[in-house]
Formats: structure tokens, C-alpha cells, sequence
């Protein structure tokens, strides 16, 4: 009977905790929802070099990423602009070592001082993307609009 009352316990905590971690996803969509509609196009963005510009959404409180550390993004990237452009590209769990050259230069520039669980909006110009010449979907030297939610920094 102890045995049976604890299984049904660990059962009700298990639940709970589901329902917390279900809860804790709606309230952190919902806020970016909220974001999305109170920001303007560019209003509130950093700029950084080569022109790249970013804006916090969410501002994470695991630990930050660190040069040359593998790192592991969820993305979004849009044509002109964060919220109705098309999508041209995405990924939920991808993965590289920052500062390296595994990925555009306007993410190296980009993500510097994100931390875990961040929601961060860029805006990358050609020079920092793919160049003037190259058409990614967006058109040959257009800005590309990237959503990027930090999910893992290698220790």
C-alpha cells in the first residue's frame, strides 16, 4: 500500500511539474507575442559592427556565450521583416562555436553577450550576411531578419 501511495505521488509531481514547464512556455510566448506587436520596425534595436543590429525580446538568465564555445540556437529568418516577412530558412536545434566562422559574421557580431534562454531579434546587412551578390530568398544584398532563442552554451 506504501509502495502504491508513493508511485501515485511521484505520479502528481511529475504532473505538476509538466504543467509548471507548459505554463512557464505560454507566459514566455506570450511575451514574445507582446513584443512582436509593440515594436516597430528598427525601434529599440543596438547597433553593432559592420552594421548589425540587435534587439532583446527575452534577456536570459542562464550563462552567457562564450567566443570559440559551441552553442545551440533555435532560429527563425525572414525576408524584410522580424514579424510578416516570408520565412526563408529555420532550425530548432542547431549548433555551432561562436566566433569561429561556422556561421554568417553578423551572428558572430550578434550573439556576443546573449545569454541561455534569451530571445534575441537581429538584423544583419549584406556585408555581415551573405554579400551583395548572393540571394538567400530575400533578394541579392538585403538585410536578413533573424529570431534566434539561446538554448545551450558547452561548458
Amino acid at each position: 500500500a506504501k509502495a502504491a501511495e508513493a508511485i501515485q505521488q511521484s505520479r502528481q509531481e511529475s504532473e505538476k511539474a509538466i504543467q509548471n514547464k507548459k505554463k512557464q512556455e505560454q507566459e514566455r510566448k506570450k511575451k514574445i507575442k507582446q513584443q512582436n506587436q509593440s515594436s516597430s520596425h528598427q525601434q529599440g534595436f543596438t547597433t553593432l559592427a559592420k552594421g548589425v543590429q540587435y534587439q532583446d525580446l527575452i534577456v536570459g538568465k542562464g550563462p552567457p556565450v562564450q567566443h570559440r564555445k559551441k552553442v545551440r540556437v533555435s532560429y527563425t529568418l525572414r525576408a524584410k521583416s522580424h514579424t510578416t516577412g516570408k520565412i526563408l530558412d529555420s532550425s530548432a536545434n542547431f549548433g555551432f562555436r561562436l566566433g569561429k566562422g561556422e556561421v554568417i559574421r553578423g551572428w558572430d557580431i550578434g550573439l556576443q553577450d546573449m545569454r541561455v534562454g534569451g530571445v534575441r531579434r537581429l538584423v544583419v546587412p549584406a556585408a555581415a550576411g551573405y554579400g551583395h551578390n548572393k540571394d538567400v530568398g530575400a533578394g541579392r544584398g538585403a538585410d536578413l531578419y533573424f529570431q534566434i532563442d539561446l538554448l545551450h552554451v558547452a561548458p
